[in-house]
Parts: C-alpha cells; structure tokens; sequence
C-alpha cells in the first residue's frame, strides 16, 4: 500500500523524516495544483539518489552550460540521444559522450538533488505519494535527508527575511522604469546574467531554470535590484477563487483514497460548474468515474483535462488508460506518446514504455493479416 495525502495533514519535511528513519525504499511523488508542478525523488536506505522537477527539468544541462562545462550543441545532442532512448539519464550520455567527467557529474546531480528538495520543503499544498519497491534505480550520489533539512530550514528562514520585496518563488521581476538620473550601474557578473533573462514574463522559479541556479539565489539577487530600484515586481491580483479551491482538491483526493468514488465524482462535477477552467476537476472526476468501472465517461473527462492543460503527465496518463479498455487504440497510443515526452521519469514510465511498444506490434501485426 502506498503511503500518501496531502501536504497540509503531513508536512514534506515530516514524510522526508519518516522515509529516512525507516529507511525506506521506493519512490516519492508530490503534485502541487497551485503551481501546476510535480516533483520525483528516488529513496533508497532512507536516502536520496535522484530528485527533480517537472518545471526544471533542464536544469542539469542549463548548470553545465552557465558553468562553461558544456556547449549548446553538446547538450542538445545529448537530449537527441536521450529522446531516442528516454531511459537513459542526461548525465550518463553527457559522460558516455566525453562531455564531462564522473566527478563533475556527481557535482551537478548533488546539487539537482539538493535544489529540489529546498524547492520542495516550501510547498505548504498539494498530495504526496510514496511507493515503496524492492528496488529503485541506484544513483551515482546519496544525499542525507538531515543534512537537506538543516539548510532547507536555514533557507526558509532566509526567505522570510526576502518576503517584505520577493512574496516567493513565483513572483515575477520586471525592469523598472527609468528616470534617466543614472548613467551607470555597478553590478556583478551574476547580476546581470539574472537582469538580462528578466523579461516582465517569467516568474523567478523559469528564470532560474534557464539558467541553471537555485531559485533561492536568483531571488536573493533580485532582492538586490529591487533596492537598487533597477527591477520591480510585477503586481498580481489575488484569485480568491482559486485559493479557496486548493483544499477542495484535497478533500476530492482523500475521497479517491477512501474509496468515496461516487461522491467524489458528484462532488468534482458540482465543482467543474464553477471552476469550468480549471484541468484538476475532470482529472479527478474522471478518476472516480474510473474507479466505478464507466469507462467512456472516464476517457472524456480525461479528455477534457488535457485540453484545459495539455502538459499534464496524469491527464494523458489516464486517459491512455481508459481508452485502451474501451478499445480505442489510436487515442491511447497518442496519449501515452504524449506522456513518454512530458514524463522525465517514474514508475509509471516503464509500463507506458512496454504498453506502446505492445500496441505498436500490435498495429503491425493487423497491418500484416491477410484481407482473406
């Protein structure tokens, strides 16, 4: 049985702590609907070997080129190699190729380890999953959870301190208006590496996968041009509507865990009605409409969620899921190729994986049956 909830019942920090002094293996799944994210890690012995985010999932190859360890074209190469075959690691092929060495490699996974996890201790929402397996693929470093929670905790400290200028991570820097009594600014290298991917657009967290930092550090910097009245941050209005929805969802998910199916359907279709954009309700209504076997209903609730957000990994999931038992092929081979793209790992990868490849010897099995 898998151990799961949401983050508001048992924090991300507790779960880390009970899979550390349990010494648990397996693999750990966190979604957060407020942030349209999810994030992956491999536990083994309590300690973690890989870890990253669906939103920085880049961020190995962006380090590597700030760091001036890489090229652009060797990383595009590399990410070729890793599309043709998606279960081999970037940072293998970058090794196997002669890029960089083991030693800078595991440099890089530390820190990928570790950046994820301090994004992760500040998610104060969402649903946590840990499935524990006999094995999980055994990484070139171990990090220990205690050590990720002293500086998680000194970091979220240091954000508190960031708050009154950087509200979080998802705030978005804009360059401020000049008034032409200043001819020249003294900045740092790092500075202007950060001022110049400022575009009015993208929240600090993509700034800081572009390229290749901790969104911490990105925000302390920004902080600093705030002072320096070079850089503003963008007023957002407050979505009311949107805040009050993220502990529904958690009671929809703790419904689906219970086995509620058919309350938890009613419940996400009244729901739907006054969040009609929002891709978390047909997701979870077409769970539940799985869960009570009504399998066409399922695949177009699915459906629905992919259009509401096409980069969903658990929307084309499912939905490849109900339309191969209802015997719509097509429509199930396109989802889960969709979700082999988006999907930068997990469990449930290798059973797409197989699924696809039986479906494509299947099309060719029919291909090749005599007409008589």
């Amino acid at each position: 049985m898998p151990i799961e909830g949401p983050l508001r019942e048992l924090g991300i920090q507790d779960v880390l702590q009970m899979l550390d002094l349990a010494q648990k293996t397996g693999v750990l799944l966190v979604r957060s609907q407020r942030m349209k994210d999810e994030a992956v890690a491999h536990v083994v012995d309590g300690e973690i070997v890989f870890a990253s985010r669906r939103r920085s999932m880049r961020l190995l190859g962006q380090q590597l080129l700030r760091e001036g360890k890489l090229t652009e074209k060797e990383l595009e190469r590399a990410l070729e190699l890793q599309r043709v075959d998606p279960k081999q690691r970037l940072g293998a092929i970058l090794v196997e190729m002669g890029c960089v060495d083991r030693s800078e490699l595991d440099r890089q996974l530390r820190f990928q380890i570790e950046e994820t996890v301090y994004d992760l201790l500040g998610w104060d929402e969402g649903y946590f999953s840990f499935e524990e397996t006999d094995e999980t693929p055994e990484g070139p470093v171990r990090v220990r959870v205690d050590s990720l929670l002293m500086e998680g905790a000194r970091r979220i400290d240091e954000w508190s301190r960031l708050e009154s200028r950087i509200p979080s991570a998802e705030c978005i820097p804009v360059l401020a208006p000049g008034d032409g009594s200043r001819d020249f600014i003294d900045l740092r290298p790092e500075e202007w590496e950060v001022l110049a991917e400022i575009d009015g657009e993208r929240d600090l967290r993509v700034i800081a996968s572009a390229l290749g930092r901790s969104a911490f550090d990105v925000a302390k910097i920004v902080y600093g041009l705030t002072s320096l009245q070079v850089v503003r941050i963008r007023d957002e209005p407050v979505h009311e509507g949107d805040r009050e929805l993220i502990p529904l969802l958690d009671e929809l998910e703790l419904k689906l865990a219970d086995g509620d199916v058919e309350a938890a359907e009613r419940r996400a279709r009244e729901l739907q009605r006054s969040y009609p954009d929002r891709p978390e309700l047909p997701l979870l209504a077409g769970r539940a409409l799985a869960a009570q076997g009504r399998l066409r209903a399922a695949a177009e609730s699915f459906d629905r969620a992919v259009t509401l957000d096409p980069l969903s990994l658990d929307a084309h999931y499912h939905l490849g899921m109900a339309a191969i038992r209802i015997g719509d092929l097509s429509r199930s081979a396109e989802a889960w190729r969709t979700f082999l793209r988006l999907a930068p790992t997990g469990d449930r990868r290798s059973y797409v994986e197989s699924a696809v490849a039986a479906l494509d010897e299947l099309e060719r099995i029919i291909e090749s049956a005599p007409t008589e």
